[in-house]
């Protein structure tokens, strides 16, 4: 009998299949991936990767079957046959290869998902007998799908597997399929996130907004129907992550590892997203427990492990790890090794990875909107949203330091501080203040504050920033008081509201509020009277009032809570109402 609390490990091999019929052997691939999915739910059970086991074809071959590690082998041979499938399954002790459990099923093809669930109850079931306390199973549920949904959601995943943008697409017509079957197939909203998450973390900057909601939405939809899928628990940790919404993160990438902290490639992409929360030790030890569950894993485990040792201060071992795989691994890696190097004062090292890190980010990244060192700096910083610190952030103020001492010339004084700025760069807006700079995304009230600055103590009417026109002449209908002080509230409401989705990224959020919002400043701007009453107003310079000063006012917050001193800065010295002005107490020279 094992120790108490010594997790028993487990490998499925690949079955025999004795068929040519095309669909057999696709619906056997996914019946064996699933057998390892199921199994890595329970509690106690640690299981092997299918990318190690995929390699053993007998298991009479002791040299691989020694470095897979596992207590027990699950084997078994399928032969089909005019319609009937005969499935043999051994469990088999891998000490010394007695056989400990073995069975025999003759099924159909359509109830070959019950025979899963069979399978899975009676192996763990003898599992059991050789541990010292019950396996908990609260996250394995049975299966209740339609089979021709089954084969499409495998076909989708194994699609997933190829690893390219276009089999991402290609996956989401089998999911999508799925559900045209089974609408409430919560597997296949699971692939879908994946499918959107594969886009996004492979960096397809293109397509980053679309890609980061896909992921949330679907991972949303999966967990509404299955609220124990680790995966989509997963992948909606790490979308809340770079939603600034830290505790929600935490939530449920905790929950998620609670479901299964067996399975390799989930443990890799809950490490990374806890790394990001500040949590480097538990990062580590995740990855760790990847690579003994999958001990042929391919070098790019190895980039994980770099990024993690860096995390926790170890540069030696950071540095180490990365010489066993690539640099493009993925496109910021460079950049975190060239951290490495910093921290260890080896600058001519910092600078090779670095300029690695630039060419990298030039093929891939690269928009062409401004300087593209300056651009790979901001970018750096955007991708990698790390709640508390990280030695990427020397390594930033470094390569600005460097950076702006080379562009001196020979005989020009050297600057103590850098410029103030605040420019437009595309769909980014650049600011500096005092030595600090930040990089925030486009944002209305941006262009009214760049047009104040413009042009210091002078006041502009709220229409001119509106780029609106009114007839004063005109009379409109207006509601009645009670009406109207409704309607102000609810644009309270609504402003507060989308202040803080604004604050948290909370995108999914945005859209139907600002719909509200513009809705309810149309109706006012038409003055319609509920009671029946009318009276002339100048709603359209009421409108524009309110509008230019929630959006100045919204965006200096949102400056203020990443450059406190700026946001202090501009919330004293910009006037807003009817007329608006930048008035600062002591002039700022701006480069804008």
């Amino acid at each position: 009998m094992l120790p108490k609390n010594k997790n028993i490990t487990i490998a499925v091999l690949p079955f025999h299949i004795t068929s040519h019929d095309e669909r057999v052997t696709q619906l056997f691939l996914g019946f064996v991936e699933d057998l390892i999915t199921h199994f890595s739910k329970f509690i106690g059970l640690s299981v092997i990767s299918s990318y190690s086991t995929h390699r053993i074809k007998e298991i009479a071959n002791p040299d691989e079957i020694l470095k897979l590690g596992a207590d027990f082998l699950i084997y078994g041979s399928v032969r089909y046959h005019k319609d009937n499938l005969r499935i043999s399954i051994q469990l088999v002790k891998t000490e010394d290869h007695s056989l400990v459990f073995g069975n025999q099923y003759n099924e159909t093809i359509d109830s070959l998902l019950e025979t899963q669930d069979d399978i899975i109850q009676q192996i763990v079931a003898v599992l059991e007998e050789k541990i010292n306390y019950n396996l908990l199973s609260h996250s394995y549920k049975k299966s209740s799908v339609e089979l021709a949904a089954y084969e499409n959601y495998l076909m989708g995943m194994h699609t997933l597997q190829k690893g390219t943008g276009d089999h991402d697409i290609k996956a989401r017509a089998y999911f999508n399929a799925a559900l045209k079957i089974d609408p409430n197939y919560s597997l296949a909203y699971t692939g879908l996130s994946l499918s959107y998450f594969n886009f996004w973390s492979c960096l397809i900057w293109n397509r980053w907004d679309e890609s980061m909601q896909g992921a949330h939405k679907y991972a949303l939809k999966a967990i509404g129907l299955d609220p124990n899928d680790y995966t989509a628990l997963g992948v909606l940790g790490r979308t809340y992550v770079y939603l600034g919404e830290y505790e929600k993160a935490e939530h449920y990438l905790r929950k998620s590892l609670r479901m299964n902290s067996n399975d390799c490639s989930h443990l890799l992409r809950v490490a990374f997203s806890l790394m990001y929360l500040g949590f480097a030790d538990d990062a580590l030890k995740w990855y760790l427990k990847a690579l003994d569950l999958n001990p042929f894993h391919n070098d790019h485990y190895y980039a994980h492990g770099s990024i993690y040792h860096l995390a926790i201060g170890d540069f030696k071992s950071s540095i180490a790890l990365s010489k066993k795989t690539n640099f493009n691994s993925w496109t910021d890696f460079p950049a975190y090794i060239a951290a490495a190097y910093l921290q260890l004062k080896e600058y001519d090292d910092v600078w090779r990875c670095w300029k690695v890190y630039l060419s990298q980010f030039q093929q891939a990244v690269y928009s062409g909107q401004k300087p593209m060192e300056e651009e790979a700096l901001a970018w750096l910083v955007m991708v990698n949203p790390f709640k508390g610190f990280t030695y990427l952030t020397p390594l930033v103020e470094f390569i600005r330091t460097e950076k702006q001492l080379h562009e001196q010339t020979d005989d020009s004084p050297v600057e103590s501080t850098i410029n103030n700025t605040f420019q437009s760069k595309g769909d980014y807006w650049d600011m500096c203040y005092q030595g600090h700079c930040i990089t925030l995304k486009h944002a209305k009230g941006f262009k009214d504050i760049h047009k104040l600055l413009n042009h210091p103590k002078q006041e502009f009417h709220c229409l001119d920033l509106m780029n609106a026109a009114v007839d004063e002449r005109s009379s409109a209908k207006t509601m009645d008081q009670k009406a109207k002080l409704a309607y102000q509230q609810r644009i309270k409401d609504l402003q507060e509201e989308i202040d803080e989705a604004e604050d948290l990224n909370q995108i999914e959020k945005l859209a139907p509020l600002k719909a509200e919002y513009d809705a309810i400043l149309a109706h006012l701007s038409q003055s319609l009277g509920l009671s029946g009453k009318t009276r002339t107003s100048g709603s359209t310079i009421e409108k524009a009032r309110s509008a230019v000063t929630w959006r100045i006012r919204s965006s200096i917050k949102k400056i203020a809570k990443i450059h406190p001193s700026l946001g202090n800065h501009l919330s004293n010295a910009i006037k807003t109402g009817s007329f608006c002005s930048y008035t600062p107490e002591v002039d700022v020279d701006w480069t804008l």
